[in-house]
């Protein structure tokens, strides 16, 4: 590991363990309240996590591929196997970003790292968010936050919204 992803073997291992304890959870209410209830924003690990994740980006490992400018950036954390819970973890730094219209076939976790007062994605400030199996949005960010998305199998379906959402 280069000096540039000095932090990612620490990041990484932290992730392990949050994706160790909800292995094979359903993608649910439940999972989002177990969460935030174990790893919300008043944990030491959501504190590590949001610390390792602004060292990420930094250091270059988070967020580092540009999708519409600099204010819609994402990138890969780390890929789908055991470690992960058969997931792919991703990271995006979003700044006032209306995404691109999807469906988590599979699910999707959500950890939403605000970077300004008043910025959330999706409507959800600081913690969790989770997407059921089949849920379908536009990803949005409004003021500027950092976020983990923890997709099943890697799953995501790009696709054109419903003509009463375009």
């Amino acid at each position: 590991m280069s000096n540039s992803e000095k932090h990612k073997k620490e990041f990484l291992d932290v992730v392990h363990r949050v994706c160790d304890a909800i292995r094979g959870m359903p993608l649910d209410n439940e999972l989002a309240e177990y969460l935030n209830m174990h790893y919300g924003p008043n944990t030491g690990t959501y504190q590590t996590l949001s610390r390792l994740l602004r060292l990420g980006v930094e250091e270059g490992w988070v967020a580092y591929v540009e999708i519409e400018g600099p204010s819609y950036r994402r990138g890969r954390l780390a890929e789908i196997g055991f470690n992960t819970a058969g997931m792919s973890i991703e990271s995006g730094l979003l700044c006032n970003v209306k995404g691109q219209y999807h469906s988590h076939t599979k699910g999707e976790i959500n950890m939403i790292i605000p970077l300004e007062s008043g910025a959330n994605f999706c409507g959800t400030t600081a913690g969790w968010r989770v997407f059921e199996p089949m849920s379908e949005h536009f990803p949005t960010v409004e003021g500027k936050a950092l976020i983990m998305f923890f997709l099943p199998d890697g799953a995501i379906e790009y696709k054109a919204p419903p003509s009463h959402l375009q």
